[in-house]
């Protein structure tokens, strides 16, 4: 049996500032446990022309979602509403309507602004109640961007009504300089004065003066073009208004004026940066005289220094540095252990040339002991465990272990000498 669709007269269309409608329900259905229902007829569009959906209530519903198949527009609800013939009540977000067509034609304004004074087009659209992002099928550059946003916004300030036609193609073809859907109905075409003229389903505001404003936001530069991210109207107004209070705060913990904010900031950056360099040589040198003590004092086992040294109250930084200063001699084998803030570390290792050091055993052990993961190599070994309670056992067994496994190597050594001799 072929199945039935029933076409949902759109009220959208014929009112785009009606908030409330009543409606009757056509079917209802459950899928994946939510309800959709079909009305006769409905406020709620469906989404299209890269505009999102409207949300809202339907009786005492919250509405998830609404998208349209076969004529059909389909309000997806969480719980089962009403009887199938049943008379609804329905309202619309109209905050988020009105946010939405306040972006929508503000995205109709600029995308006409770059084609008609940069000769660049509208290939990508993304469009949320917060933020639009348009990609160009060409590169703008900063000033010419700046040139397109105060040209749109004169666009705005001329509050031009938009007209909303259903030409026949061959005017549609003449008129548009945008490309012209292959459809057999009738084409809804949105003009806004001389220009702009484009297809398109999407809902706008009824003038050009209601986007309020039209602020470019960022650009970024991808493979083809440039993407440019903006927001319109009331999007626009708290995005600024978010800007002026963060400047107002840094103008106040710089103690500057707004034009000098650049140029303070930079000159912080300079001084933080001059100043990590110098603490960065410090720490080096720290961990050299460090590294040097250490060595010092640690026990000869065979032809091997065993370091072996847990760090309190440390960084994983101190930890890297000081592990990069000891490995630097051959013959010293390195147990670090740390501990962080975040918990316990352990660095095992050698030199890289040296031959007769093998970490791996007593890292896999130590690490096990404080119940971390990590892993490495003969040479160099690394984890980590959130829990530092027993980081000091963890070490001294590592160190046990490579006594019995250094005795164990000279003592080969040996055998195997006088067997030669």
């Amino acid at each position: 049996m072929q199945e039935m669709f029933y076409v949902t007269k759109r009220l959208y269309y014929n009112d785009l500032y009606q908030i409330e409608f009543d409606a009757c329900v056509i079917t209802k259905k459950e899928r994946n446990g939510k309800f959709e229902i079909v009305l006769d007829q409905t406020l709620f569009y469906p989404g299209g022309g890269g505009q999102p959906c409207d949300l809202g209530r339907i009786g005492d519903q919250q509405v998830m979602d609404v998208y349209e198949k076969n004529g059909e527009i389909i309000h997806v609800l969480e719980q089962d509403p009403v009887a199938e013939d049943s008379r609804i009540h329905g309202t619309i977000d109209w905050e988020q309507r009105f946010e939405l067509m306040q972006q929508h034609l503000g995205q109709h304004i600029l995308s006409a602004v770059f084609v008609r004074d940069f000769s660049k087009n509208t290939v990508g659209l993304r469009m949320t109640r917060d933020e639009v992002t348009i990609d160009l099928d060409g590169f703008v550059s900063e000033q010419q961007i700046a040139q397109a946003e105060a040209a749109a916004n004169e666009v705005v300030y001329k509050n031009d009504h938009i007209e909303i036609l259903y030409p026949d193609m061959e005017e549609i073809r003449r008129c548009s300089k945008r490309p012209v859907p292959q459809k057999e109905e009738a084409i809804r075409i949105v003009k806004i004065a001389d220009l702009d003229y484009a297809p398109c389903c999407g809902l706008h505001t009824g003038t050009t003066g209601e986007v309020g404003m039209i602020k470019v936001i960022k650009a970024d530069k991808q493979k083809y073009g440039s993407r440019i991210h903006f927001t319109c109207g009331r999007n626009a107004l708290r995005r600024v208004g978010t800007v002026c209070r963060n400047s107002m705060q840094l103008q106040k913990k710089l103690n500057c004026q707004e034009d000098e904010l650049i140029e303070r900031v930079v000159r912080q950056q300079e001084e933080v940066q001059q100043l990590k360099q110098k603490l960065d040589l410090i720490m080096k040198r720290l961990a050299a005289a460090e590294a040097e003590k250490l060595i010092k004092k640690a026990p000869r086992t065979g032809e091997v220094i065993l370091v072996a040294h847990t760090l309190m109250k440390t960084t994983l930084e101190e930890i890297r540095l000081l592990y990069a200063e000891l490995t630097k001699i051959k013959g010293v084998a390195v147990l670090l252990g740390g501990k962080t803030s975040d918990g316990a570390v352990l660095m095992f290792g050698c030199n890289k040339a040296e031959k007769r050091v093998d970490v791996r055993e007593a890292f896999q052990q130590a690490i096990n002991t404080i119940g971390g993961k990590g892993g490495g190599g003969a040479c160099c070994a690394q984890g980590f465990s959130p829990d530092s309670t027993k980081l000091d056992e963890a070490v001294e067994s590592a160190v046990q272990m490579l006594i019995v496994k250094e005795k164990e190597y000279a003592l080969n050594s040996k055998q195997y000498k006088e067997m030669v001799l």
